[in-house]
């Protein structure tokens, strides 16, 4: 039997699928399975074209999805998507399963830095999460905010209200004329808008080794996030704390966090395991996921 574990984002789905032995006979990353972007038919295109690529299809499947088990709507399109591709399957939300991953069922506090952001945990006082409100009031410190603050920063300086910085050389590596054209690009397919202001976040790394400005927001995004995780801390009173997501990525992201968890006194750790290899796991597990 086949056993999926899927660990769904904003920007990218990763697709992991175990054996009756635990070996791994997919392992495939497809687009964003962020419903409120995608939509339904989205998220069941995406989910087709996975199983369509396995020997069999799966026995059981956990999915991480983003937004699971926040708004009522979603949740119920969530389930009506899943249910016509899965015959069995198990729901969280994608920040839940990767806090699981992390510290493998003990508590601790988890800052994930990708398309969004969000903290999540548990601790002697609890659980909790911080953050996760989506990109129109939330997302601090994830790649999209690092994209939209991007472009504003580009924007002020081509007008000459800020000093020149080399953020304004957006436009051309995206092979753009100019920022009007970059906002084109970006409002031509709502689908995608999300996970390609994202994607600025890679540019702005990029240029940060020459420039002040890129690598001063990468710096805020790593304040962002901490923040995000250290007010879990103090609220759930556990001091262990993991961090993942595509922003980590960045070493100026990473090392601003790290010299923040340091002067803190945070016992900060990598995740035990990625959120599709437990996802999988649970999955192959059956009866520990929970599945319907």
């Amino acid at each position: 039997m086949i056993y999926l574990g899927v660990d769904g984002g904003g920007t990218k789905t990763r697709f992991l699928a175990l054996d009756d032995r635990g070996r791994v006979v997919l392992d495939l990353t497809l687009g964003s399975s962020y419903l409120p972007a995608v939509g339904k038919e989205g998220v069941k295109a995406l989910l087709r074209e996975a199983v369509a690529r396995l020997p069999e299809p799966p026995a059981r499947a956990v999915l991480g999805l983003g937004g699971y088990g926040e708004v009522a709507s979603w949740d119920e399109d969530y389930r009506k998507a899943v249910g016509e591709i899965l015959p069995s399957y198990h729901l969280l939300n994608d920040v839940e399963l990767a806090f699981l991953g992390a510290f493998g069922g003990e508590e601790g506090i988890l800052v994930l830095g990708g398309t969004g952001s969000m903290a999540y945990g548990r601790g002697p006082l609890g659980l909790g999460r911080a953050g996760g409100f989506g990109p129109l009031f939330g997302d601090e410190g994830s790649a999209y905010w690092i994209g939209i603050r991007a472009l504003n920063l580009a924007s002020r300086a081509e007008d000459g209200r800020d000093p020149p910085t080399r953020l304004q050389e957006i436009p051309r590596l995206l092979g753009k004329r100019d920022l009007l054209e970059v906002l084109a690009w970006l409002e031509e397919d709502p689908a995608l808008q999300r996970s390609r202001v994202a994607s600025l976040a890679q540019i702005v790394d990029a240029l940060a080794p020459q420039d002040q400005a890129a690598r001063g927001l990468l710096e805020q995004a790593a304040q962002e996030l901490f923040h995000l995780g250290a007010t879990l801390v103090r609220r759930l009173g556990t001091n262990r704390m993991a961090y993942t997501g595509g922003v980590f990525q960045s070493s100026f992201v990473r090392g601003a966090f790290f010299r923040l968890a340091l002067k803190e006194g945070i016992d900060l750790r990598s995740p035990l395991r990625e959120a599709a290899e437990q996802a999988a796991l649970m999955a192959r597990l059956g009866g520990e996921a929970g599945c319907v």
